[in-house]
């Protein structure tokens, strides 16, 4: 097959697939462009997720003709000159391939007003092609068009998800880049309704409980790092408001949200480690300032890869910082000043000794603890002795082994239940119990369209991210089936106004945030198992460990038991009951 030089149309196209994969790549470009113009205020409309209509509006620097003409050329770019400056990046854009790459799949059009002009100019073109530039009489700023994506790559179209799907993914980039420049208006549209809004402000605790909901902000600590390296602005969670994924975990570094590299993940979980359970999560933002020369953000087209020149450096300051924090009782609002350089032989002198010595110059000032935060000192962990590690089949608890009859003998650590039958010793796990009976009656209920509602005197509100908003939408009438009477209150606000009785005296708000969060972690789960989901975190939020209860209720819920069809495992598969033989405890004392 002989060699042939590509047209520049296919070439176009081609690159074009490597910048702009779906709508959500040309919102953060136009977004991006938008910012890099010092815009205050910037709005996003979209139709049919983007494939249809891409709108992007500003109040930036705007330009005037001669650079409106050269910005959909390739490579064309106002904030580098030579290969040198990518050293020295401060703009979120550089590589001059978006605009280019937008034009060539779309329907694509720019109408712009540079400030101190008296009017302005649109420029238009189709797939890269019939590029036309006329006067416009508009605004000062931006606002640029992109219609019918893809429309001349069919086999693009091809590969994108549902509206649904699209839709999320690009409110979910407008969140992280509006957590990073809290000094900048967002809002966002679709089919003209607004999915999100964030108001300018210049306190970034404001701008983090307007994208991802106040409940959420009020559980956040702060540190923060003034480094010779690096500034580090950290807002975490302690250690009793960990989370069930790693949704509200953002990276910034010189406000450009990144995607946090391995190594920073681990640091962050190394300070962790005893703070959070093994099967939950912290939330935290990290906000980093750096000198643009110390890291290399031209590694993708996407630019949400990032490589620090001194990971070893930054990992040891972030770690005793955060750990700190962590494991000081009252999570104090920490600030760590390090010693200002007197000069360049001093600052030369100190980068020599940090190679040996990590930091070790440093003053923590640790403010008074706020009276709003209370701390629950941690419980003792029990654990089972050598000796006790045996542990009986499933089939030694079948149904026929049990009676009315069955001994309770009292409850130990208000969590186990002691009971005896038919000569032999059994612990049961209360909780994993009371789930297993309650998911079997849930379950029986909504099969047989019995479930009993329980009316709220008090509807629980709550807010919710605009991202995580949208899949409550998108599964709102699966709760409103199995009995959690949700509506909606207002933008990306809701309001619980009923349950299942079954479940007893219990918050709500709780089941549901993790219920949508876990869904948004498997966006490809099926109904059936979305359904399953609900119950199994409803119950098992239904029952706790430490709750006392009578020789009677006990013996009730044992007996409740041993009627369900799977008696033996909770809804997770944590085991109900441990059971001892008696010839099992005598052979332990020696008396066989």
């Amino acid at each position: 097959m002989p060699i042939n030089i590509l047209s520049q149309e296919t070439i176009n196209k081609i690159a074009a697939g490597e910048v702009v994969e779906r709508p959500l790549n040309v919102v953060k470009e136009l977004v991006e462009n938008s910012l890099d113009a010092f815009a205050s205020s910037l709005t996003v409309e979209i139709e049919e997720a983007g494939k249809r209509l891409i709108r992007v509006s500003d109040n930036g620097l705007g330009m005037d003709k001669k650079d409106l003409k050269l910005s959909i050329l390739r490579h064309a770019t106002s904030k580098i000159d030579d290969f040198s400056d990518l050293l020295h990046i401060h703009s979120l854009g550089f590589r001059g391939e978006a605009l280019a790459s937008i034009a060539a799949v779309s329907s694509f059009e720019i109408k712009t007003r540079k400030k101190s002009e008296n009017s302005g100019w649109k420029l238009s073109a189709i797939g890269g092609k019939d590029i036309k530039v006329i006067p416009w009489s508009g605004m000062e700023g931006t606002i640029t068009e992109v219609k019918s994506l893809f429309f001349n790559t069919p086999a693009r179209q091809k590969f994108l998800k549902s509206d649904f799907t699209e839709r999320s993914k690009i409110i979910n980039s407008l969140e992280g880049t509006a957590l990073a420049n809290h000094d900048v208006f967002f809002k966002m549209l679709s089919e003209n309704k607004t999915v999100f809004s964030a108001a300018q402000t210049d306190n970034k605790i404001e701008r983090i409980a307007d994208v991802l909901g106040k409940d959420f902000a009020k559980t956040l600590k702060n540190i923060k790092i003034d480094h010779p390296k690096i500034s580090l602005d950290v807002y975490f969670t302690g250690r009793d408001d960990s989370l069930p994924n790693r949704k509200y975990q953002y990276l910034f570094v010189n406000s450009r949200p990144v995607n946090y590299p391995k190594w920073l993940t681990r640091c962050v979980y190394q300070s962790y480690k005893e703070s959070v359970p093994r099967d939950k999560h912290p939330g935290i933002l990290i906000y980093t300032s750096i000198d643009p020369s110390k890291i290399d953000v031209n590694i993708h087209p996407a630019k949400k890869e990032v490589k620090f020149a001194d990971e070893n450096g930054i990992y040891d300051i972030l770690f005793k910082a955060l750990r700190n924090a962590l494991m000081s009782h009252a999570h104090p609002e920490i600030k760590i000043a390090y010693p200002s350089l007197l000069d360049r032989e001093e600052s030369a002198k100190q980068e020599a000794e940090e190679t040996t010595v990590a930091h070790s110059a440093f003053k923590i000032y640790l403010k008074e603890p706020k009276p709003k935060y209370n701390y629950v000192p941690l419980k003792q962990i029990y654990s089972i002795d050598k000796y006790a590690n045996v542990f009986a089949k499933q089939e030694e608890f079948a149904h026929g082994n049990f009676d009315s009859n069955i001994k309770i003998l009292g409850q130990v650590f208000d969590t186990y239940i002691i009971a005896s039958n038919k000569g032999d010793l059994y612990i049961f796990d209360q909780h994993a119990a009371a789930e297993r009976v309650r998911y079997e009656l849930y379950l029986s209920q909504m099969k047989n369209q019995t479930i009993k509602m329980q009316q709220m005197l008090m509807p629980e509100n709550f807010d919710l991210s605009s991202s995580i908003s949208e899949l409550l939408k998108a599964n709102i009438n699966l709760f409103n089936e199995l009995g959690i009477s949700i509506e909606e209150f207002g933008q990306n606000s809701f309001r619980i106004t009923a349950y299942p009785a079954l479940l007893g005296n219990i918050s709500m708000e709780q089941i549901v945030k993790t219920v949508i969060s876990d869904i948004e972690d498997d966006k490809y789960i099926e109904i059936e198992q979305k359904r399953d989901k609900i119950i199994r975190s409803a119950c098992r939020a239904s029952i706790k460990a430490g709750d006392d209860i009578s020789l009677i209720e006990a013996k009730k819920l044992i007996n409740d038991l041993f009627k369900c069809k799977y008696p033996f495992t909770c809804p997770h598969g944590r085991p109900t009951a441990y059971k001892i033989s008696l010839n099992e405890i005598e052979k332990f004392f020696k008396r066989k």
